[in-house]
């Protein structure tokens, strides 16, 4: 049996928007002490890093994808959503909040 494979438009999602919001999200953070941010790549996707400076181990992971017809951040390792992407300062909070349960 042979599978034929079809050569089509496909719908591409731009990396630019992933990486503009995450950027912006990043810049949130900026006049928050005790955070840093800093950028990675897991499988070829840029994610941030939220890294609170005097809790080692604590980081959290953020990364933002396209889903129902908008953009999401959400938390990469667990996979759970945070809020739509144009939801800055909520998700600074909420991120910023998620840290700080966690250290205690």
């Amino acid at each position: 049996m042979e599978v034929k494979t079809e050569s089509g438009p496909q719908t591409l999602i731009p990396q630019r928007e992933r990486v503009t919001f995450l950027v912006r999200l990043s810049e949130s953070f900026g006049p928050v002490v005790g955070l840093l941010t800093a950028f990675a790549v897991i499988n070829g996707y840029m994610v941030l890093n939220v890294i609170p400076q005097d809790v080692s181990g604590r980081a959290t992971t953020v990364g933002c994808r396209y889903r129902d017809g908008q953009w999401w951040f959400y938390y990469v390792h667990t996979g759970a959503p945070i809020r739509p992407a144009n939801e800055l300062t909520a998700t600074a909070h909420q991120i910023r909040n998620h840290i700080e349960g966690a250290a205690r």
